[in-house]
């Protein structure tokens, strides 16, 4: 690629600082409605089931986000699989061990937090089902030890596989590859992968038409006027009634966290169409990556994935050991069991999620010896 192209592709400080500052309030936004430190705001949350459109928001970021890497910085598909295993499984592996350590531990003393323990009779199962992402395939709804927000992770890594077929291979190779994806996800991952290709429909449609700025400014801001009055005008989860109980109908099985799938494909276009909006708009925006504001929001999205797969775990764990409960939390001890959220969140980040350089190394070793493997075999 040469500079010229480079600089073309290259996501814009100004947008990227955003992006940035959209995870940081999703992820926050995620670990409010599980444990909220006020009654005012877990009545909010309560009312409005905003977490779940913060997973679909991060679902859309994550497809914009993706596109943008396989487009610009990785030349072939052993990079893509490379950045993807090195991003994703050492949080992925050491939430679902740090989960299993806790449900272990005190899982048989807090019912109320850890719920069903006969995860620990199939304990073996949940850890691989978990951590080779299965745990959602199908009729399946395996919450790894209680962690419930790991649900939508398994969505998203197979999205990346899918979106890396796309991308990656032509001809048959791809549509038969696609196919045998399908047959072993099922429909739960067929339903929840629009909404991630809605972000990647926006990055790969950036620069294909010359719009108005009026026109621009209308896509950015219609998006948050329709979501504020859909939230306002509709009950919690009022998609499902209209689409979703009646797919599970046909389906014959639950159909889990993409139940409400209804409001997110609607949530999905908005997003996707204000994302596109803000990259039109504030593509030329010069935004000092220097001063304080955009600092601290690198910084504190720099733990995002760190925060919304470990929060649940240690808050679980912090309420079980001190016996207090979650209406404790609404009575002051919120901002106490946060920052020790906060505190663990900053030095398990700086070791699982801060050093991708390293896994990034370990994960192209292990994809180059699975090639030679795989030749060697071809050969034989």
């Amino acid at each position: 690629m040469d500079n010229k192209t480079f600089a073309v592709k290259k996501m814009s400080p100004s947008l990227s600082v955003y992006i940035d500052l959209l995870r940081v309030i999703c992820a926050v936004s995620v670990m409010m409605e599980h444990y909220p430190f006020s009654s005012n705001i877990e009545n909010f949350f309560t009312a409005t089931n905003y977490a779940y459109d913060a997973v679909v928001v991060f679902f859309v970021l994550s497809g914009y986000v993706i596109s943008y890497s396989a487009d610009t910085f990785e030349k072939d598909r052993r990079d893509y699989a490379a950045n993807r295993m090195a991003r994703i499984l050492p949080v992925a592996f050491t939430a679902v061990l740090l989960s299993a350590i806790f449900f272990l531990a005190v899982g048989d003393s807090r019912v109320d937090l850890y719920g069903d323990v006969s995860q620990k009779t199939n304990g073996v199962i949940t850890f691989i089902q978990s951590i080779t992402f299965t745990n959602q395939v199908w009729s399946s709804n395996e919450q790894p030890f209680a962690n419930g927000p790991y649900w939508s992770l398994a969505f998203e890594v197979w999205c990346y596989v899918i979106y890396g077929v796309m991308f990656y291979y032509r001809g048959w190779t791809r549509v038969l590859l696609l196919l045998v994806l399908v047959v072993m996800l099922g429909p739960k991952q067929l339903i929840i992968l629009p909404m991630w290709l809605a972000g990647s429909l926006a990055y790969h449609v950036r620069f294909k038409a010359t719009l108005p700025r009026f026109v621009l400014y209308l896509l950015l801001l219609l998006p948050i006027a329709i979501y504020i009055s859909v939230q306002a005008a509709m009950p919690r989860d009022w998609s499902y009634v209209y689409a979703g109980r009646n797919v599970e109908r046909i389906l014959g099985f639950g159909l889990d966290g993409a139940a409400n799938f209804g409001w997110g494909y609607l949530l999905a276009i908005l997003m996707s169409l204000h994302l596109y909006a803000f990259q039109r708009l504030f593509n030329e925006v010069n935004v000092d990556l220097d001063i304080l504001f955009s600092r601290l929001v690198r910084f504190l999205a720099g733990y995002t994935f760190t925060l919304y797969l470990f929060h649940v775990p240690i808050i679980k764990f912090i309420l079980a050991v001190t016996g207090l409960d979650k209406t404790d939390l609404l009575g002051g001890y919120g901002a106490v069991v946060y920052g020790a959220v906060f505190v663990a969140v900053y030095f398990i980040g700086n070791v699982v999620e801060h050093k991708k350089v390293l896994f990034r190394g370990w994960a192209h070793f292990v994809i180059g010896r699975f090639s030679q493997a795989l030749q060697r075999t071809s050969r034989s």
